[in-house]
């Protein structure tokens, strides 16, 4: 890896070639903000970086979005309000889901728009977390117990 200077420009080389790809680049430009809220606000607006629990949507359709701003999302299952989303990230980044609380028999349901393990996340107890990374073009889960049958659930 070495960088080569073309006038004033510099470009990135190694021995696979020069430049960086169009994913390297998009990576380059994700900023880890020390500042980011450790949850999102309670109505589960993107870009609001206030403090509280998201409480899901009513159905797949009406599922509440979590923000891409925060690392972390608190989310509650209440009644019909279970269903959360998650929208493509930026490559790299990292995004931190906890059940934190289930009122009643209610299941946390996540629908990412690209989850490459399948089309959502489940959880049926309080107190699950799960973490997802970003790879460009799919999240991908990085820690938590997922199972087919405990835990969060791959559907």
């Amino acid at each position: 890896m070495g960088v080569l200077f073309q006038g004033k420009k510099q470009i990135l080389t190694s021995d696979y070639g020069t430049g960086l790809t169009p994913k390297q680049k998009k990576a380059l430009g994700f900023a880890l903000d020390p500042g980011i809220s450790d949850s999102q606000n309670a109505s589960g607006t993107p870009g609001e970086d206030l403090e509280g629990p998201v409480l899901g949507g009513n159905g797949a359709d009406n599922a509440v979005p979590l923000s891409l701003k925060t690392t972390t999302s608190l989310c509650v299952s209440a009644g019909s309000r279970t269903h959360v989303s998650l929208a493509n990230g930026i490559l790299g980044q990292v995004k931190r889901i906890v059940h934190s609380t289930r009122i009643a028999s209610n299941d946390l349901v996540i629908t990412p728009a690209n989850f490459a393990a399948g089309n959502t996340l489940t959880s049926n107890l309080a107190g699950r977390s799960v973490t997802l990374m970003y790879d460009g073009d799919n999240w991908q889960v990085i820690a938590g117990e997922i199972t087919g049958t405990a835990e969060f659930v791959i559907g």
